[in-house]
């Protein structure tokens, strides 16, 4: 049962001497993904709703079970779910860095190269060449 999603991801002011700057983090790894620009002449919280409209909402993706705001990888996009809630496959459908579909049995994308199986030791991937590093 999906939970009333959070309205932004988790964040931190940052008083810089123009304005506010303000600093998203990933809610399933804690990764910061997003420091904002100055935001001057603004009350504190029309600036904080503008930097997550205008430059943070980007970078994270909103998992549709618990409603928390996480990093491209923290994210299954098969299940429009954040790991935690959906975890990866064994063979996952679609890339979680570009979204392109990817083949059964790969190990990484033929779009972007990125890993698509998590979990496996790196024995796994021995033999792929130095994509695979």
């Amino acid at each position: 049962m999906a939970r009333e999603p959070h309205r932004m991801a988790a964040y931190r002011v940052i008083q810089d001497g123009g304005g506010l700057r303000f600093r998203f983090f990933c809610e399933a790894s804690g990764a910061a993904l997003c420091t904002t620009g100055v935001i001057s002449g603004s009350p504190p919280d029309r600036a904080l709703d503008y930097a997550w409209e205008t430059e943070g909402r980007a970078h994270f993706n909103l998992c549709h079970r618990c409603g928390r705001w996480v990093a491209d990888v923290m994210y299954n996009a098969d299940t429009l779910e954040c790991v935690d809630c959906s975890p990866w496959e064994e063979e996952p459908a679609f890339c979680p860095q570009c979204g392109a579909r990817v083949a059964s049995r790969e190990a990484f994308c033929g779009r972007c190269s990125s890993r698509l199986r998590y979990g496996e030791g790196d024995a796994a991937y021995e033999g792929l060449g130095a994509r695979a590093r």
